[in-house]
């Protein structure tokens, strides 16, 4: 069980935060706010500074460190010793991850940590490697180079006290030393760094013995560049299934406020419902219905939602109850193109389904994350609308089903606001965007989070995507054999993201882009503008 905070936010109390590289993606509503201008011309390169931003990036940090292998390992042989201390290297790399995030996250108020760190960043779990064990001659310490990724604000580095050694920018930073025997214990929920005094780490409280210093390299790791939702793979098999999952909340049954709106939302957008009001609303009621047109076809989506209600077969407060409302979310995300959680969350933690005050049911921790049945062919996408997810990411890319692929997840680096459902709307406003025809309009995913964290309201959330490196560089759905054909407006030149832009010699096809990388041989993706508002509003490609 679980106590969490009491302020309006999607986080925990007794689990520290994670950060992540955020990218931009706007919402539009029911049919038009899609459409591109039919007056766009190229923009000169050098002319389009500051126009794209990110909140936030990734972080590279180095280090070395240490472990000592128990006493009864002396007698062992070179190849016993060696394997011992890889194993107990691993278990370092979550330590040095927990320390790091317990410094770097931002804390609430009440925090038993809240003077300790708070630089609105994370440790990402999981990424990170080893180089270099060595033994020295007392046989039972090894020596190790460590790398792991971090993430958090671009001004991340300006908060935090470094100085330079050899040329880098290193920190110092006392990390808790648990014992080898502590660092054993992962089980999901019985985890060492639940217990004290490794939660809420603050090395002021801590004895001499149970922490030691460590120094961090820091820079910048390279930055991804953005991408498209793959709508074209999404919509493949001619549906688009979207599960919604509301965690159950102590602040304001955000839970049962967040799904009647969203219900109401949806059948705003043309969404026919499957049950006449949400009193008769269950975890069994089947999806609410609507179709759309993907290029030529037509698309049906179905969307579910899920929450936890009491005196049902989900009442949060119940064991039974947390089950079927974890089984849930676990089927969604074995059989489900979209799944999104809303709800309080936390680093090296998951989503918080049922009441964690009654019952230790309905949770579904990061480290179920990295096993759990997922489709290995099927393109999925995830968000993780929360506090601190960040690290949710990397879990769902290490899944074995995933291997690193087919999966995109939208996660957190901050405080989430818990009193609104505005980020799953726009979530799905921007998945169903389309324009005057009504047909399915990719939008960039940069527009998406810049939409998402202009609604936190007050809280830097700094939402940004994991798994863009393999998105669609070119809008999906677009005509490429169209390019260069002469043309006087967008519907000459094909699908949805394909544009009429006036290049030298006239107006010419192209489409909607966001890296060279999808423009082909010939091309290159360049800043696009409205000439007669001076606006630049996205990129296409142009001929070199």
């Amino acid at each position: 069980m679980r106590d969490l905070s009491s302020t309006v936010l999607r986080s925990t109390a007794l689990i520290a935060a994670t950060a992540l590289s955020t990218g931009l993606l706007g919402a539009c509503t029911d049919t038009a706010e899609s459409d591109d201008p039919e007056d766009s011309v190229f923009v000169e390169d050098g002319k389009a500074d500051d126009f794209f931003s990110t909140s936030a990036v990734e972080y590279l940090l180095e280090g070395k460190s240490t472990v000592v292998l128990d006493a009864s390992y002396a007698t062992r042989t070179q190849a016993e010793r060696d394997a011992a201390a890889k194993k107990l290297v691993g278990l370092k790399q979550v330590a040095i991850a927990w320390f790091v995030t317990q410094y770097l996250v931002d804390k609430e108020h009440d925090s038993a940590n809240a003077g300790f760190g708070g630089f609105g960043g994370m440790a990402k779990g999981g990424a990170w490697s080893d180089l270099g064990i060595t033994a020295r001659a007392d046989k039972l310490t090894y020596d190790f180079t460590f790398k792991q990724l971090a993430a958090g604000g671009k001004n991340l580095t300006s908060k935090l006290p470094l100085r330079i050694v050899g040329g880098k920018q290193v920190f110092d930073l006392e990390i808790g030393r648990p014992t080898n025997e502590e660092m054993n214990k992962l089980e999901t929920n019985g985890e060492w760094y639940r217990n004290a005094p490794w939660t809420s780490w603050n090395p002021a409280n801590a004895t001499e013995a149970q922490k030691e210093k460590v120094t961090f390299g820091i820079s910048r790791e390279k930055a991804s560049t953005d991408g498209f939702f793959d709508l074209a793979r999404l919509t493949a098999d001619g549906t688009l299934d979207i599960d919604v999952h509301f965690g159950w909340d102590y602040h304001s049954e955000y839970h049962l406020k967040h799904s009647k709106s969203f219900m109401t939302w949806l059948k705003g957008q043309g969404f026919s419902s499957p049950v006449a009001t949400w009193d008769a609303l269950t975890h069994t009621s089947g999806a609410f219905k609507r179709t759309v047109k993907a290029d030529t076809r037509t698309i049906n989506v179905e969307v579910r939602i899920f929450f936890g209600k009491p005196g049902t077969a989900t009442d949060p407060d119940t064991d039974a109850g947390g089950i079927v409302l974890e089984n849930e979310a676990k089927k969604s995300l074995a059989t489900r193109d979209v799944v999104v959680y809303s709800g309080h969350s936390g680093p090296f933690y998951g989503f918080a389904l049922a009441n964690w005050k009654k019952t230790s049911e309905g949770d579904l921790d990061d480290a179920e994350m990295r096993v759990i049945d997922m489709p290995a062919d099927r393109y999925q996408v995830v968000l993780a609308e929360g506090c601190d997810t960040y690290q949710i990411g990397e879990a769902f890319k290490e899944n074995p089903k995933k291997a690193g692929k087919n999966i995109d997840v939208i996660t957190t680096t901050s405080f989430s606001n818990a009193s609104s459902p505005a980020a799953v709307q726009s979530f799905v406003a921007a998945l169903l965007a389309r324009d005057t025809t009504n047909r399915l309009r990719p939008q960039p995913v940069s527009q998406l989070l810049t939409k998402l964290d202009s609604e936190s309201w007050g809280f830097t959330t700094l939402y940004g995507m994991h798994g863009i490196d393999d998105n669609p560089k070119l809008v999906p759905f677009a005509n490429r054999t169209n390019f260069g054909k002469a043309c006087s407006a967008n519907s000459d030149c094909g699908g949805p993201g394909n544009l009429c832009v006036s290049a030298a010699g006239g107006k010419k096809c192209t489409a909607a882009c966001t890296d060279t990388a999808g423009c082909g041989t010939g091309y290159s993706c360049k800043a696009v503008a409205s000439s007669s508002t001076s606006t630049i509003y996205g990129k296409a490609c142009a001929k070199n």
